[in-house]
């Protein structure tokens, strides 16, 4: 996977591939077409706005061969990039970055390799490291106690016992404690779910 890179790029004749860049907020799309227009060599490029359902757009595209890039709005989900990547993206790029940032993703992306900006890249790292720590159920249950569930419709949502779902929470409280991640409180489980991307 490359890092997009604010730096002066190799012209790449884009002409006979096309990508598609996903964003779901119209006027943004629109001024991604605009710069994008303004790149000699990106006439392929389509930029699609309003994606009701990002993820099944960017399988859709990507089994239809087209090489998907996705711009997101901010870092602070870094679950969407996953989630868009595991779907056959090929870049994720920032609405926020400089215009050779997201034309080096695209650049990337028609040539067959995965570009993501730096700042996704981070964030990216960072949860993959901290979801590490913690087992699939436990992540299961900690993503629907957060949302404010009681332990025992977390249970009966994921059909097992009472105490074994309390027993997933206190699991996940003793591998988050070497971490100094609190966990004593039901709000404490609430950021640890947003910090997982979880909510």
């Amino acid at each position: 996977m490359e890092h997009a890179a604010d730096t002066d790029l190799t012209v790449v004749h884009l002409r006979r591939q096309t990508a598609t860049v996903l964003d779901d907020r119209p006027l943004v799309a629109l001024g991604l077409q605009a710069a994008l227009a303004e790149v000699p060599d990106a006439a392929g490029v389509v930029v699609v706005g309003q994606v009701p359902r990002p993820v099944e757009a960017v399988s859709a595209a990507a089994a239809r061969g087209q090489h998907v890039v996705v711009v997101l709005d901010d870092v602070e989900s870094p679950g969407q990039a996953a989630a868009a990547l595991d779907a056959g993206a090929r870049g994720v790029a920032l609405g926020g970055g400089s215009v050779a940032e997201l034309v080096h993703v695209v650049r990337c992306a028609v040539r067959g390799r995965v570009a993501v900006a730096p700042a996704v890249a981070e964030r990216l790292e960072e949860l993959r490291e901290l979801r590490s720590v913690f087992t699939a159920r436990e992540l299961e249950v900690l993503a629907l106690y957060a949302t404010g569930l009681p332990a025992k419709s977390v249970a009966r949502r994921m059909g097992v016992g009472l105490e074994t779902v309390k027993t997933y929470v206190k699991r996940l409280r003793a591998r988050a404690e070497p971490l100094g991640i609190a966990t004593t409180t039901r709000l404490d489980l609430v950021d640890l779910a947003r910090r997982l991307d979880l909510l």
